[in-house]
């Protein structure tokens, strides 16, 4: 339950962000009056401490991909935001959780990660939120038979992705 009304708040925020940023890059949009300096205050502190939400990214991603997640739904609706939030940085961990894998799962790996994003656009529309939601499962499900089987160091990708 807490977990849940965490992903909520988070999903929030990251909603929030992800449109202020799409209103900067589509100037035609008149901004509400008294929301341009809340706004661009959140926008600045993304901008000196980009840290934080790629930290947030990775937690979530490696709560998805290496624990007993049980309300996976909740936890896909933040991590689409962050994602596009990140781009680069989603890109890197990818690199990272593959590089780390055994050369005969790197292939399989790599494929799971582009299925994951296959059919998703940069927008947080509920049908892309849904379509994403659902690629996800998909990802977690091929993630897990893989850790089921031998020569997987479950303990060095979460080291990784948290450090």
């Amino acid at each position: 339950m807490v977990c849940t009304g965490c992903c909520a708040t988070l999903d929030h925020i990251v909603t929030y962000l992800f449109k202020q940023l799409t209103q900067k890059v589509f100037p035609g949009k008149k901004a509400r009056v008294g929301m341009a300096s809340s706004s661009d205050m959140f926008l600045k502190v993304l901008e000196v401490h980009p840290e934080i939400l790629q930290q947030i990214l990775s937690t979530v991603l490696n709560v998805i991909m290496f624990e007993d997640c049980r309300n996976q739904w909740s936890m896909s609706r933040p991590l689409l935001g962050l994602i596009l939030l990140n781009e680069d940085y989603f890109n890197q961990l990818r690199e990272n959780i593959i590089r780390s894998q055994p050369p005969d799962k790197q292939v399989a790996m790599a494929q799971w990660f582009d299925n994951l994003m296959d059919g998703i656009e940069r927008n947080l529309l509920a049908k892309n939120r849904d379509r994403f939601t659902q690629n996800l499962s998909m990802f977690r499900r091929d993630i897990n038979d893989s850790l089921k089987g031998p020569n997987v160091n479950t303990s060095t990708v979460s080291d990784m992705m948290t450090s």
